[in-house]
């Protein structure tokens, strides 16, 4: 069977990847472009895949993409193909966990007030910090990585709601509602996480009239997908302070342009798409594709296998 892969292997990961998989023949490619009819799996980060790029391997039967989000794949393309594409779902559930954490005390502990304070050697105690417990905070995308926020967030003593796509509830979360049924659990929130990830239909998801259902001065963190949020919509609710404070990980165009509004806001704290960064991460990202390679040619045992249908 041969694999290959657009990411940079070194000899201790290729010689890993052959013990799971000893039948593996694995070939490293700057880039798909090359026709090849032997080839049977293509590892990628996915944003180097198009759907042209699938008719260079007839042979093709799986796609494994180290990265969570496979909104940037052919993902019609793949279905017309009956070609499996698998992610790696769950590897960044801690990092992304201890993010949003980070994220809110950031908010109410006025993190970025303190360090320009401390920029300019100023000591003074004078704005106000708040505490996380005793608050509700809403999860919207209650999921794997949804889950992992919320069981840190309830040991911070908050009251955890969730709203995810069926509304199955979890021992995590005091409370689970489907996407219809938001409204009661946004209103009441003071603090709303965003983990969605992006699909046709969570696109502009966080718009004016989400925001609406928001309670009047609550919190805001985005650690999904910048597309997920209507730009000017959240612009306007942070300028016009219906949201107090945001945390925003994501944005539609990534680097942020220097000339963004946001740059200017008071009321927000900004990372470059770091949420599902740390050292450790990427090991867990291979830790999946090792363990599906050596199930493999049996597709039904692979886990995080993606519905394309709905793209997640």
């Amino acid at each position: 069977m041969k694999v290959i892969s657009s990411i940079k292997m070194g000899e201790d990961r290729v010689q890993k990847l052959l013990a799971a998989q000893p039948q593996a023949k694995i070939d490293q490619v700057k880039d798909f472009s090359e026709k090849d009819e032997e080839a049977e799996i293509l590892l990628t980060y996915g944003w180097d895949l198009k759907k042209e790029t699938l008719d260079l391997y007839p042979n093709l039967k799986w796609v494994q993409t180290l990265s969570a989000g496979v909104d940037t794949l052919p993902l019609a393309g793949l279905d017309e193909k009956k070609i499996l594409l698998t992610n790696v779902k769950g590897a960044h559930k801690i990092q992304m966990a201890e993010h949003v954490v980070w994220s809110i005390l950031m908010l109410l502990r006025q993190g970025v007030t303190f360090v320009k304070q401390q920029e300019k050697r100023i000591f003074s105690a004078k704005p106000p910090v708040d505490e996380m417990y005793g608050k509700t905070v809403c999860i919207i995308g209650a999921g794997m990585i949804g889950k992992e926020i919320a069981q840190r967030c309830s040991a911070f003593g908050m009251k955890v709601l969730g709203v995810s796509r069926k509304g199955i509830h979890d021992e995590a979360f005091a409370k689970v509602v489907t996407t219809d049924e938001m409204s009661e659990v946004v209103g009441v929130s003071d603090i709303v996480v965003v983990v969605l990830p992006l699909t046709p239909k969570t696109r502009n998801f966080i718009n004016e009239d989400f925001i609406k259902l928001m309670k009047d001065g609550a919190l805001l963190v985005n650690a999904a997908r910048g597309p997920v949020a209507d730009e000017a919509a959240l612009l306007k609710a942070l300028q016009d302070r219906k949201i107090t404070a945001a945390a925003l990980d994501v944005f539609v165009r990534e680097p942020l342009p220097e000339d963004s509004p946001f740059w200017s806001l008071e009321n927000i704290f900004i990372t470059p798409h770091i949420g599902g960064r740390t050292i450790q991460a990427s090991e867990r990202m291979w830790e999946v594709f090792t363990r599906n390679l050596s199930t493999y040619p049996d597709l039904q045992e692979m886990i995080n296998r993606i519905d394309l249908s709905v793209g997640y």
